[in-house]
C-alpha cells in the first residue's frame, strides 16, 4: 500500500478480511496505521518477475523510479517510499518492466509520453525528478502505462469520454510540457485517464456518490484531443470524481442508485457525434 504522504506499507492478503461483493468491509485504519488525513493511493499485488520497477507519481508532476527490490522488506509500521515537496502528495504508483513507455496526464487537458528510462532508477527515500511541466493552477489527474493491445480512455468531469490509440501520444522527452490531450475550455476538465482493453468494464464514480459501471468496447474510440460521447450524466453542479478498470463480468449490469439509467447512457452513447 502506497498513501498520500509518501509512505508504503505491506500486508499479506490472508490478514484483510473476507467479505461477500456488497459487504462494507474493515475501515483501512484498522489494518494500517495511518496518520491523520493520510490516505491511501494505490495498492499494489505482484505481477510477476517481468516487473522490475515501481513509477511513483505525484500530484505536481514529480517521477520516482525505483527497483522493487528496495521495497522487498518493509516494517509494518511502514518506511517512506518517497520525499514529497510541502504541498505536493503521492497519487499513483505503477509496476514497470524495465522499458515500458508511460503516458502522464493533466487536468486541464495537458499530456506527455514517455519512456521510463528517461527517470533512473533511485533509492528508496529520495524525491524524484520532474516528469511534466505543469502550467499555473494545473495538476496530475492521471497516469496510463502503454501496454499491447490496450488504448488510453479519457473522461472529463463533465461526463464525456473517448478511448485513443497510444500512437495518438509521440513520445517525447521528459520534463516538457507535453501535448494537448484534451479540450478542457469547451469540454471541462479531465477527471481520469486509464489504460484499457475491450476486456474491461469502467466503474466510474460522480461527486454525488452515483456508480455506474459500462462496458470499454462500448466507448467510441476517437484521436486526441477530441471530446468523445457521453458515458455519464451528470447533474448540474455534479461532476465525474474517479474511475477505474475492472475485468468484465457478462452477467452484471450497471451498480448505483441509477443503475438503469447508467445502462441506457452506455447503450445511447455510442449514436451520439464527436466534437472537438
Amino acid at each position: 500500500f502506497f498513501t498520500s504522504k509518501g509512505r508504503t506499507f505491506r500486508l499479506k492478503g490472508y490478514e484483510i478480511p473476507e467479505g461477500s461483493r456488497t459487504s462494507k468491509g474493515m475501515n483501512i485504519v484498522n489494518l494500517l496505521p495511518l496518520e491523520g488525513g493520510e490516505t491511501i493511493s494505490s495498492m499494489n499485488c505482484g505481477r510477476g518477475d517481468d516487473y522490475k520497477y515501481l513509477c511513483m507519481f505525484t500530484r505536481n508532476g514529480i517521477i520516482k523510479r525505483s527497483a522493487v527490490t528496495e521495497y522487498a522488506n518493509i516494517r509494518r509500521t511502514g518506511v517512506i517510499a518517497i520525499t514529497l515537496d510541502e504541498g505536493d502528495e503521492l497519487a499513483w504508483v505503477k509496476m514497470t518492466k524495465g522499458n515500458d513507455d508511460i503516458i502522464v496526464a493533466t487536468k486541464k487537458g495537458m499530456s506527455i509520453r514517455f519512456n521510463e528510462n528517461d527517470a533512473r532508477p533511485i533509492g528508496r527515500t529520495a524525491r524524484g525528478v520532474k516528469a511534466i511541466e505543469l502550467a499555473e493552477g494545473d495538476e496530475v489527474i492521471g497516469v496510463a502505462t502503454v501496454e499491447e493491445g490496450k488504448s488510453i480512455l479519457t473522461v472529463s468531469e463533465t461526463g464525456f469520454g473517448r478511448v485513443s490509440d497510444f500512437d495518438n501520444y509521440r513520445v517525447q522527452s521528459r520534463g516538457g510540457k507535453g501535448l494537448i490531450n484534451y479540450h478542457t475550455e469547451k469540454n471541462g476538465d479531465v477527471a481520469a485517464v486509464t489504460s484499457v482493453s475491450d476486456d474491461n468494464d469502467i466503474i466510474l464514480i460522480s461527486s454525488d456518490g452515483i456508480i455506474i459501471r459500462i462496458p470499454a468496447e462500448g466507448i467510441s474510440k476517437f484521436a486526441r484531443p477530441s471530446k468523445g460521447v457521453r458515458v455519464m450524466r451528470v447533474s448540474e453542479g455534479e461532476k465525474i470524481v474517479t474511475l477505474t478498470p475492472v475485468e468484465k463480468e457478462e452477467e452484471e449490469t450497471p451498480s448505483g442508485e441509477n443503475a438503469e439509467d447508467g445502462a441506457t447512457q452506455a447503450d445511447n452513447s455510442a449514436e451520439e457525434q464527436p466534437q472537438e
